[in-house]
């Protein structure tokens, strides 16, 4: 090798090329638990979480739910909807808060805000305490932290003052929409709809995963660790399995 080559090659090694990373991390994360149906079908659910859990487990994924405890209440089934969330707990997964109501913060003020943050804590922390765990991480609703630099200061505030660490996205995706085809499919018996969904669901995935990996290197010359934001659906619970190899193979 010449002196020009040695220099070059001993330049990449001080300062490789941005771009993609040779050791990304992400976080897993899912909203709106017990479930992302709204006030659906209690054995749905349980259906749901049960599969989501066992490919959840199968990956050895350490994912976090966060929980809407609103819809804990619906029906009268607190109790059932609560064991909901304790087979998160039992797989060795976390939970966190993500309001009692998924509180639109655009619309109300912030003593609202704070006081459906404080109820959405009520179960969430008292089935953390019995697994010797505590209440640590907060999601914002709609992704969210405060129409006005104030109401966000005074929310940020709010939330360290109980303990909380945020858990922002850095990957969104819309999956609901995909999930909101397939569900119905699934209901009615159509699995070709179903399949054509799937099959649409993983590279669609993967070209979001794209899409902010480049950002990321684009605006801050890196890639940073990302957290997937994902719900607890019918979608999720039948090609979890997928995902994660799509999340391997990048």
């Amino acid at each position: 090798m010449n002196k020009v080559t040695l220099s070059i090659l001993a330049l990449l090694l001080l300062f490789p090329a941005t771009g993609y990373s040779q050791a990304r991390q992400v976080a897993v994360t899912f909203d709106d638990l017990p479930a992302s149906y709204g006030n659906g079908d209690l054995e749905r659910f349980r259906a749901v979480t049960s599969r989501l859990l066992q490919s959840i487990k199968a990956n050895n994924v350490p994912a976090i739910g966060f929980v809407n405890e609103g819809k804990l209440h619906s029906d009268n089934r607190l109790k059932e909807r609560t064991a909901l969330l304790k087979m998160w707990l039992d797989a060795g997964l976390d939970l966190g808060n993500h309001t009692y109501s998924h509180i639109a913060i655009d619309q109300v003020p912030l003593s609202a805000y704070q006081e459906d943050v404080i109820r959405g804590e009520t179960v969430t922390r008292s089935l953390l305490a019995e697994k010797g765990k505590k209440l640590r991480y907060f999601r914002h609703t709609q992704l969210r932290t405060g129409p006005t630099p104030e109401y966000k200061r005074g929310l940020e505030q709010f939330l360290a003052s109980r303990g909380y660490t945020i858990a922002p996205v850095t990957i969104d995706n819309n999956d609901f929409m995909f999930a909101v085809v397939y569900g119905e499919a699934k209901m009615r018996g159509d699995t070709k709809t179903m399949k054509q969904v799937a099959d649409a669901y993983v590279p669609y995935m993967e070209s979001i995963f794209e899409f902010f990996e480049k950002l990321s290197v684009d605006f801050l010359g890196y890639e940073v660790k990302q957290t997937l934001l994902l719900h607890a659906n019918d979608l999720n619970a039948d090609h979890f399995d997928d995902l994660v190899k799509m999340m391997k193979k990048r």
